[in-house]
């Protein structure tokens, strides 16, 4: 389930964000880079974050009944509607997108792949390579990766000494 950004994120101006009262999911490391302000209600609570891109929106998925995950610039963020409790990490390349994929949330960047614990909400596996992603298809354990420049591999996500395998174009 997609959440309407419109409906599910509201934006501030700068002013607006420093003086709302709330918990704070994710900012630029040096704010002075923060260019544009949102914020979350879930329930009662609001929960503000900041970004620098001024040019995508951030994405919020629902991940099961419980968890939202939020995604823009180099930000991910994971939150526990029922107990208000978050984790957010800093992503090395920009988040593209997230994949709700068995016990995982599975967050692609754009040259980088995170398996994230949806019970724990810890890293269980990461996966860093030299070309852009252009798409992820994950189906039997094994996830495909194909690249802008059109070149693909193929992972078996059991596997934890796995090597890349290249796909053959069938």
């Amino acid at each position: 389930m997609i959440f309407f950004i419109q409906e599910a994120m509201q934006k501030l101006t700068a002013k607006e964000y420093h003086s709302l009262e709330a918990p704070t999911l994710f900012s630029e490391k040096d704010s002075r880079c923060d260019k544009c302000f949102g914020f979350i209600t879930i329930g009662e609570q609001k929960y503000k974050f900041s970004w620098y891109s001024t040019l995508v929106e951030p994405i919020v998925e629902a991940l099961d009944s419980n968890l939202l995950g939020i995604g823009i610039d180099q930000h991910f963020c994971i939150l526990n509607t029922s107990s208000g409790v978050f984790k957010c990490w800093d992503v090395d390349t920009p988040f593209l997108y997230m994949i709700v994929y068995e016990e995982f949330v599975v967050v692609i960047c754009e040259i980088s792949i995170l398996f994230i614990s949806l019970d724990t909400l810890k890293v269980e596996k990461d996966y860093l390579f030299s070309e852009i992603i252009s798409d992820v298809k994950l189906e039997n354990r094994i996830m495909k990766v194909v690249f802008i420049d059109d070149n693909k591999t193929a992972i078996p996500i059991d596997d934890k000494n796995s090597r890349f395998l290249t796909m053959q174009e069938s």
